[in-house]
């Protein structure tokens, strides 16, 4: 923040908040690009996405209360909003279709990876059909946000968003029970 003087003027503040939203960018751009690429499945899809919703935040800055939510359900929200815009822009691709295809990163030995691989897009493709709530309260959460954050982007008291989340963990491990997994 620096003083600007008119000649004859009031003093008037500048607020610069190029560095405030560079730090924001630096303490959560691998969680917010975790939750889109869980979200959309392809990087590139993802990398474009996380760069528009830290060009949306950079943009809406001045408008952000610290009162009113945390910098991280704030961020989360633009990029909840960012994902809806991209999939509507997109026609509502098959999304079943690109979690499946989406395979987990690992460096261990190809057998393992196979059977890493198998094990994820099976639970992946539960995780598909388990209501739209229910799957954002799991992204969300696993995204690293706390269920008061989860129950604000979701629209709903803590109590429901944990709830939501642990009735989506109680579905699945009754299908994984009936599937002998």
């Amino acid at each position: 923040m620096r003083r600007s003087r008119e000649r004859s003027g009031p003093i008037v503040l500048i607020v610069d908040d190029t560095a405030d939203v560079r730090d924001l960018y630096r303490e959560y751009l691998g969680r917010i690009y975790a939750y889109v690429r869980a979200q959309v499945g392809g990087s590139a899809d993802a990398e474009d996405i996380t760069a528009q919703v830290f060009m949306n935040a950079y943009q809406a800055y001045a408008r952000f209360e610290t009162r009113n939510t945390t910098p991280a359900a704030w961020l989360f929200r633009i990029a909840r909003n960012a994902t809806l815009d991209h999939f509507r822009a997109q026609g509502r691709r098959d999304r079943l279709r690109r979690t499946i295809e989406r395979q987990p990163v690992s460096e261990e030995d190809p057998a393992h990876q196979a059977e890493e691989r198998i094990q994820y897009r099976a639970l992946m493709a539960r995780v598909a059909q388990l209501p739209e709530r229910q799957r954002e309260a799991i992204s969300l959460r696993h995204s690293g946000l706390r269920f008061d954050e989860v129950g604000g982007l979701l629209g709903c008291s803590e109590d429901a968003a944990k709830m939501l989340y642990h009735r989506a963990l109680k579905a699945l491990r009754e299908v994984a029970q009936k599937e002998g997994v």
